[in-house]
């Protein structure tokens, strides 16, 4: 199977700077440009099926995704954000000033850093392995597109590169609308490309 993992459009949180997590937003003008230019730049891949996120983000991004690639969405719990807990619904500048530990934790790849009442890297990476290697079984000549968020994606690349505990996981980051590809065989995956986002070098 070759799985394209997606980051949704730029959303009003995003544009304002929020640490979303769970949180709802929807996306912006901008956002919706850049799913239509994502679906410009896949355009040649055949795809079996698109799965996204529960989050409004993600369904806006994949929705403009199945018009125009001609598919069809399942949303799927375990490609949603990870939970930031006290964070959530906070300015970046804001967590860092005011609970300078908790975001230092939320950047590190030290699964023991955790985030007050939040999700820990372990989960988020085991629920996005898990959707993965089940989605194989099901789609294992096809391509899929599964619809997710930044942080998400910056756990499962930094757990494919070695999970190093030292690394700072924006390493790993995804601009809006861009996106990664894997290469599934059985338990086996190869992380071709990531972080893709040379169509959206004209979005404004």
């Amino acid at each position: 199977m070759r799985a394209i993992l997606v980051r949704h459009g730029e959303s009003e949180g995003n544009q304002q700077g929020i640490i979303q997590g769970r949180l709802e937003s929807q996306l912006t003008a901008r956002g919706l440009r850049q799913s239509f230019a994502l679906a410009t730049a896949l355009a040649d891949f055949s795809v079996a099926h698109i799965y996204a996120s529960p989050a409004r983000r993600a369904l806006g991004t994949a929705s403009v995704l199945a018009r125009e690639l001609r598919s069809l969405i399942t949303v799927d719990e375990r490609l949603q954000e990870r939970d930031f807990g006290l964070l959530q619904g906070m300015k970046a500048t804001e967590a860092q000033k005011q609970h300078p530990e908790l975001f230092d934790a939320l950047l590190s790849g030290d699964p023991q850093r955790a985030i007050s009442s939040g999700e820990g890297l372990d989960n988020v990476s085991h629920r996005l392995f898990s959707c993965l290697k089940e989605l194989n079984k099901r789609h294992h000549n096809d391509t899929v597109i599964m619809v997710s968020h930044g942080h998400a994606l910056e756990v499962a690349i930094w757990q494919l590169k070695g999970a190093l505990i030292t690394d700072d996981l924006r390493k790993y980051g995804h601009q809006n609308c861009s996106y990664s590809i894997m290469n599934i065989e059985s338990d086996c995956i190869e992380l071709v490309k990531w972080g893709i986002a040379t169509h959206l070098q004209n979005i404004r």
